[in-house]
């Protein structure tokens, strides 16, 4: 039963860094960049640069989610239930996102605050439906389910 309550704290613990590893970097790279470097211009689509640091930082926040997930349960069966949470979740997100929100065709004529660019930003569809495996993969080296480079 040990095991059990391990293996929850483990995936709990792993997507909490996730969640917010994920929010804090992003609002810190927005309140640093600013809009003109997240968006395209009068637009609430995201820029290619935001895109290329979202896939950045999602592997990073991914592996070090994975590294304390594995670490906290010990074992390699807590990183399995993360990724399959991970997966879920993400591609729930993705249908979501594929029926509504966003800013749409809506003009942005400002500088939004960070809560409401996290609302109404809009990010390629593709890069939706990557995100769910960017953090599978993610989780999988920074727990050692896989070794990228070799055994140390």
């Amino acid at each position: 039963m040990r095991n059990f309550w391990m293996n929850l704290l483990a995936v709990a613990a792993g997507y909490l860094v996730m969640a917010v590893g994920i929010g804090g970097i992003f609002s810190l790279a927005y309140m640093i960049m600013g809009a003109e470097w997240a968006y395209q211009p009068e637009s609430w689509d995201v820029s290619v640069g935001w895109v290329i640091m979202s896939i950045i930082v999602g592997v990073c926040v991914a592996i070090g989610a994975g590294k304390v997930c594995s670490l906290i349960a010990r074992n390699h069966t807590a990183p399995k239930y993360l990724i399959a949470l991970v997966l879920v979740l993400g591609i729930l997100s993705a249908i979501m996102m594929m029926t509504g929100g966003g800013g749409g065709d809506e003009v942005r004529d400002f500088a939004p605050s960070v809560f409401e660019a996290t609302e109404k930003s809009v990010q390629p569809v593709w890069l939706s439906w990557l995100n769910p495996l960017i953090g599978a993969v993610g989780i999988a080296i920074g727990s050692g389910l896989i070794k990228i480079f070799g055994d140390r």
